[in-house]
């Protein structure tokens, strides 16, 4: 390194190579590992964030907006994020589940069972509900169902109104994979496509080294003068063995590079799948499945409604006639 300094103007081609593998290195460190270093934080406080809402007994209200602003800090965190939520939707339960569904279950029953005594008391006879009080008056039993049914029916509401305010339970319709992605999430935001060449690179700088100084020693080889020789010869062997200096501290930088971003890119791919993992625990994606639960029993409702509302007009006599003025 002293003949170097020394011969600074001789080496010049050795330490621009030398300035350029400084550079690359330092572009690698600052813009592929630092990133990549940060990146493993922000990954890391989103999967125990998640463990911690896993760990909630079930139920427990989930703040959408709050897990944004708390844990999806990255850009690309939150633009995932953005998309992920509008898949998310409350979680649904079928009619005659839960105390919603006993609370339904009993609204049923008591209204099957007081139009079926007020068909009773009626003989066969058409009914006017617009005197449903004064029925209801007249006959106990039916005042009794009545008053049951009415607090049955504001249990229910209060039921509904309950758990549209307070459920916790969200579920999503797609799973996390399909946004929470390795390449919107580590590859983009590393540069891993551009990052990965850098070996290659300084390979090829090195190499770029060890022939600019076979080739400036070769130049400067003088045989004309046989007492010099020997001196010149001394000078081309100092030259290349400089330049192969330069060459290995490229090539092993190159490894040492290699190393570096394969652990790093499998770091970062492994803690993504574990958020995906962790938001498919979490919010338990179940595609298109229940949809069409909803949609078929939607469509029995309908039907149900159907069949009732055309037998009442089969049972509504038939007015009468009107003629036309004169």
């Amino acid at each position: 390194m002293s003949d170097l300094m020394l011969y600074l103007p001789n080496y010049w081609h050795l330490w621009a190579v030398a300035a350029v593998i400084g550079l690359v290195a330092w572009n690698y460190g600052t813009q592929f590992i630092q990133p990549a270093l940060r990146l493993k934080t922000d990954l890391s406080k989103v999967h125990d964030h998640l463990a911690q809402l896993s760990q909630q007994a079930p139920g427990t209200h989930i703040d959408l907006a709050q897990l944004k602003d708390d844990v999806m800090t990255s850009p690309a965190l939150q633009h995932a994020w953005q998309q992920y939520a509008c898949t998310l939707q409350v979680q649904w339960q079928a009619p005659d589940a839960g105390p919603l569904g006993a609370a339904r279950q009993r609204v049923s029953h008591l209204s099957r069972s007081f139009f079926a005594h007020m068909d009773m008391a009626a003989n066969g006879q058409r009914l006017d509900l617009s005197h449903l009080e004064q029925l209801t008056q007249n006959d106990p039993n039916l005042g009794k169902l009545w008053a049951e049914y009415n607090q049955a029916l504001e249990a229910l509401q209060q039921l509904e109104t309950s758990a549209h305010n307070t459920s916790g339970q969200w579920q999503a319709q797609s799973h996390a994979e399909n946004y929470f992605t390795e390449q919107a999430l580590v590859d983009s935001p590393l540069q891993s496509n551009f990052y990965k060449h850098i070996p290659g690179i300084l390979t090829g700088v090195g190499i770029i080294g060890t022939f600019s100084g076979l080739i400036a020693g070769l130049v400067n080889f003088d045989v004309s003068n046989p007492e010099r020789v020997q001196a010149e010869l001394s000078q081309l062997v100092q030259t290349v063995g400089h330049a192969f200096l330069v060459s290995a501290l490229a090539i092993t930088l190159a490894m040492v590079f290699t190393w570096i971003e394969k652990s790093l890119l499998t770091g970062r791919y492994r803690q993504v799948e574990q958020l995906q993992q962790g938001l498919d625990t979490l919010f338990n994606p179940q595609g298109g499945a229940q949809h069409m639960e909803r949609l078929t029993l939607a469509a029995e409702m309908q039907a149900a409604l159907s069949y009732k509302i055309l037998s009442q007009l089969r049972l509504s006599p038939t007015p009468p006639p009107t003629r036309p003025a004169p």
